[in-house]
């Protein structure tokens, strides 16, 4: 049974809904795809249990992007998490290893201004959405994405525990929001109580796995709904080739007159797909083709 999940249920005498996402393993392949300081591990980290906790407040067959930009040596990460628990996610510095602490924990990362955004993929429609970074605290800027851009009563939390050094421990994050006709009082007294409450239970080494930690934060309330979280990429050879044919006839030939050959490297997974010159010969074959039919 995986130890990566993503659990749902529901309040009713509040009519409050409740996520809760585990996601140490996929922060760890991340770290270990690509070669990441502790740093730039645990923001990576921090933000697929954002995403995942995103794509679980989505129906059907969707698809969630949080994106960070900032002015501070990270400059930003891109996390990409889909409704069936499958993730994907790169910082675009590998190498920060330093942090300060207390409300300043991640100001050496992010330095001092910058975006968060969410974009959603809803049936090939596309919503997205852009909040400042206000906190620089990745729970807390999704409490002010939720407040100002969604205007929905929300309260997320996200703690992570130190492991082996560069690479991240247990990540974990959770969420409430608030349905329609609910009971704003009871969501009141919940909502700060969740970074506390989930940060004791992650210290607590007697909380190992997630069906524990759910209990822990929410005795007594059933589990609705159980996803296995992990991590994987969409990126393949045939798309890598249909990316390389993109560039079009000039581009393609350039590349077989000058080196014979190509990589491409995705940047979610960090899959290096090698282009052979028989696969740049087959690929202007079939341009040449197209061009010939039209």
């Amino acid at each position: 049974m995986s130890t990566d999940v993503i659990f749902k249920g529901f309040i009713e005498a509040s009519s409050v809904s409740v996520s809760l996402v585990v996601v140490s393993g996929v922060a760890q392949e991340g770290r270990r795809r690509h070669a990441l300081e502790t740093v730039s591990a645990t923001l990576l980290g921090h933000a697929f249990a954002g995403a995942a906790l995103l794509a679980s407040l989505q129906k059907g067959d969707t698809r969630v992007n949080l994106q960070l930009e900032c002015d501070g040596p990270l400059r930003g990460l891109f996390v990409d998490a889909a409704t069936d628990g499958t993730m994907r996610g790169y910082v675009k510095n590998p190498h920060l290893g330093v942090e300060m602490s207390g409300a300043f924990r991640w100001r050496a990362a992010l330095g001092n201004a910058g975006f968060l955004s969410v974009l959603r993929d809803i049936g090939h429609e596309y919503y997205r959405s852009s909040v400042e970074l206000t906190a620089f605290d990745l729970a807390q800027d999704l409490n002010h994405f939720f407040t100002i851009s969604e205007q929905v009563a929300t309260s997320v939390a996200i703690a992570s525990t130190a492991g082996s050094e560069p690479s991240p421990g247990r990540v974990a994050g959770v969420l409430v929001q608030l349905l329609p006709q609910g009971d704003e009082a009871a969501f009141a007294r919940l909502a700060p109580t969740l970074g506390p409450a989930l940060d004791a239970a992650m210290a607590d080494a007697a909380v190992a796995m997630p069906e524990a930690l759910w209990q822990r934060l929410f005795p007594e309330l059933p589990v609705l709904s159980r996803t296995e979280a992990r991590f994987g990429c969409t990126c393949s050879k045939a798309k890598t080739l249909e990316l390389l044919g993109s560039l079009g006839k000039d581009q393609v030939q350039d590349i077989i007159d000058t080196t014979g050959s190509t990589a491409v490297t995705c940047h979610f997974c960090a899959t290096k797909y090698e282009v052979s010159f028989p696969d740049l010969v087959a690929l202007l074959e079939q341009l040449t083709k197209g061009d010939v039919k039209n």
